[in-house]
């Protein structure tokens, strides 16, 4: 068995201050990887590849070719610098490695991505490049895949990602989040299912077993998985109250869920803001090692 490949950057970890979003916990969960298989870091995307998902004008301004506003920054609840604009633009790369290692290997491992709250023309929710739909459409430029699905499981609806697929059937997005939370105004998808605040271990894998096959029933070639661990109990922007027990098996329903229905699976991490930085990396380090079918325990 080969050993895993993760997919990461050093530079996704990027200085924004006293930020409610801990850009840290890639660099732990990264270091918390080491020695459990090989790592690949992404390259800059070019402007061609960041279009396939963003518009021309919202692109410049993330190439700084064109001002980034304070209202702009102000939207995506985000300070802009070259730093940071690195940073997305890498992950948004990640995620296309992700997809392509997942159609050659059968899982692709992002310790990074998932910025399911960017728009085409905007950021919003400390996202400023949809990496999830940069992957899926990269591929489909390439012909690598015609059908697709996202599996979003963060404690935030997955609004920018259904906004950029609308009209695009062969594209399905589920997102199953807590109802009545950040984005106020929701943006369809394919599949929703808000969940009240308090969910605990028993309802939330209900949920899960009864609404994840409608993703697979779309016949995919390819899934991008957002596991974004924000649905934890302790979380401090989400209220549902997943153990950590409940996150391992929320992973392993999707997992096996890819395997019997012989779908690659692209990983990505999300949300996570646990009061204890290093748990919340360890959270993500546990989530990819679940998905690369190896001992999953980290001290």
């Amino acid at each position: 068995m080969m050993p895993p490949a993760f997919i990461y950057s050093p530079r996704y970890a990027v200085p924004i201050g006293g930020h409610v979003f801990p850009t840290r916990k890639f660099a732990l969960a990264a270091e918390m990887l080491q020695g459990r298989g090989a790592f690949f870091e992404p390259k800059l995307p070019s402007r061609s590849e960041l279009l396939l998902a963003h518009t021309p004008e919202w692109t410049d301004k993330i190439l700084g070719t064109i001002s980034m506003t304070l209202a702009d920054q102000t939207r995506a609840e985000l300070p802009f610098s070259p730093e940071v604009s690195a940073a997305h633009r890498l992950a948004y790369s990640g995620t296309i490695l992700a997809c392509r290692r997942a159609l050659e290997d059968g899982v692709g491992l992002h310790v990074g991505g998932g910025s399911h709250h960017a728009f085409s023309d905007h950021g919003e929710g400390f996202c400023l490049l949809n990496d999830i739909a940069g992957g899926l459409l990269k591929m489909m430029a390439e012909g690598r895949v015609r059908r697709a699905a996202v599996v979003d499981l963060d404690v935030h609806q997955g609004n920018g990602t259904a906004a950029i697929f609308r009209g695009r059937p062969e594209i399905f997005t589920f997102s199953m989040h807590q109802e009545g939370i950040y984005p106020e105004t929701p943006e369809p998808g394919s599949l929703d299912v808000g969940l009240p605040a308090g969910c605990r271990d028993r309802e939330y894998l209900k949920a899960l077993e009864e609404n994840l096959p409608r993703a697979f029933a779309a016949k995919p070639d390819l899934i991008v998985y957002q596991a974004g661990t924000d649905s934890a109990e302790d979380d401090a922007l989400g209220g549902l109250k997943l153990t950590p027990d409940g996150l391992k098996r929320r992973d392993l329903m999707v997992r096996e869920a890819c395997r019997s229905f012989n779908v690659p699976a692209a990983v990505t991490l999300g949300g996570g803001y646990a009061a204890d930085i290093r748990e919340t990396a360890r959270r993500h380090a546990r989530t990819l090692l679940l998905f690369a079918g190896i001992d999953s325990s980290i001290s």
